[in-house]
This record gives C-alpha cells, sequence and structure tokens, in this order.
C-alpha cells in the first residue's frame, strides 16, 4: 500500500545528552575527583559496571499500532508509561503489518465497523442506533489500529533489552523492528559514541559470540580450550 500510515517516534526527555550527570556518578562511583571526565561512564560499561546507566533515561512519544505497544510493554520494564489506549481514545487509522500490506482493506472496514458503532450508527443497516462506549466498541477494533502514548526506559533497560530484544536479536515482528530502529536512531543521535558502544557490547556481534561459544564448547571442545586458556583467563587485583 502506497499510502500506508507509518508509525512515528519523539523523544520528548533524553536526561544526559552531554553525558556530565554520568561522569559525575562515575568518578562519585570510583572515588575519582575528577567529577566531568565524560570517558570513565564508557570505560565503566567497557567492565560490565552497569549500575550508573539506570539512573538516566530517555521519554518517548509514540503513535503506533497496539501490536507493537504490547510488544514494547510485555517484554521489557518501562519505567512510566501514559497511554488512554482505545478505552478514552476513538481509533482513527488502520496500520497494515509490514510485510503484509494486503490486508489494509480488510482492516479499515473493521474499523469502520467499530466507527460506527462509536457514533450511534448500526453497521448492518446504517440506521441511528444507541452509540456504544469506548470501552465496549474497541472490542471489534483491529488490533492494528494506532495507538498514542508515551513510554519510559532507562539507559540499561534499552541497552541490555529493549534494542537487543527488539533490533539486535532476529525474529521481531517488522512493525516493531520498525518502531525500535526509529527508537535507536533518534537515541544515538544524542550520544553517537556511548550508543555505539553500546550496540557493540550488546548488539549483533556479541549476540553471534554467545550463540559460537555454545556450539564451539559442543562441537569443538579442544579448540573451546585453547581459546579460553590463551585468551578467556581471568584475572583478580588481589593476586
Amino acid at each position: 500500500m502506497e499510502n500506508r500510515i507509518k508509525p512515528r517516534v519523539k523523544i520528548l526527555r533524553y536526561t544526559d545528552p552531554d553525558r556530565l550527570s554520568l561522569a559525575k556518578n562515575a568518578a562519585i562511583f570510583l572515588g575519582k575527583s575528577d567529577e566531568d571526565n565524560v570517558k570513565r561512564p564508557l570505560n565503566l560499561l567497557k567492565k560490565g559496571h552497569t549500575s550508573i546507566f539506570r539512573g538516566e533515561h530517555v521519554k518517548f512519544e509514540f503513535w503506533t499500532t497496539k501490536v507493537v505497544y504490547d510488544h514494547l510493554v510485555t517484554y521489557t520494564t518501562a519505567q512510566m508509561r501514559a497511554c488512554g489506549g482505545l478505552r478514552a481514545n476513538e481509533a482513527q487509522y488502520f496500520i497494515p503489518p509490514v510485510e503484509a500490506p494486503e490486508l489494509y482493506e480488510i482492516g479499515q472496514r473493521h474499523l469502520e465497523t467499530y466507527q460506527m458503532l462509536v457514533r450511534g450508527i448500526d453497521p448492518d443497516t446504517n440506521d441511528p442506533t444507541e452509540r456504544l462506549r469506548l470501552q465496549a466498541a474497541r472490542s471489534v477494533a483491529p488490533m492494528s489500529v494506532e495507538l498514542h502514548y508515551i513510554l519510559q526506559f532507562n539507559f540499561l533497560t534499552l541497552m541490555e533489552a529493549v534494542f537487543p530484544q527488539r533490533i539486535w536479536e532476529p525474529g521481531a515482528q517488522p512493525d516493531t523492528f520498525e518502531v525500535v530502529n526509529l527508537m535507536w536512531e533518534q537515541v544515538r543521535q544524542h550520544d553517537p559514541e556511548l550508543w555505539d558502544l553500546a550496540k557493540d557490547i550488546y548488539g549483533p556481534e556479541a549476540i553471534a559470540w554467545k550463540k559460537a561459544r555454545a556450539r564451539l564448547k559442543k562441537e569443538n571442545p579442544e579448540l573451546f580450550k585453547e581459546i579460553m586458556e590463551k585468551y578467556g583467563q581471568l584475572k583478580s587485583m588481589w593476586t
């Protein structure tokens, strides 16, 4: 469908665009006096010390299908959400799935039936009838109607959960991939150095390496042992 209504994502608040808050927290975490060292949070992230990243967050405003909304709130932890849903807002648009644009006409018919019930029109006869409350009418609305809502995630949740689950690991539904990729692109614009590092640590290469490690350990234990002895030795500050 050429005129498909595309989902929209907008950042309302990014709490640490200059990385100064993270720098101060990193300095206190390590007992350092130079609290404006904006490179230090990156070094902490590389070493797996991630607690300070829970203190910063991104607040997003969304216009997406309910399907995408469900994916964002079901499998990841949001700090805050504001969504009137179809109990408080009348659905206006049907957005067909990316992979099935041919469903537009069917979905549009269901949307029109829902809207007629809300406005007090019998969808079978077009005669006036008692208007249904939004809460009742939504039972016949298609899943891919557009919702307007706000979600807030801390930095670490985005790094460890939202982006890996929805764009860096294969398998996400195309509509959800489309929306979360918009989130990623906008977040990265605020601090490319930080978010590129996060992708390196939690992204496709790291995910593939985890899978490769499991296969290597099972299928070629001798090579696995050799690699671990050469590259995987752990050191302690006490020895």
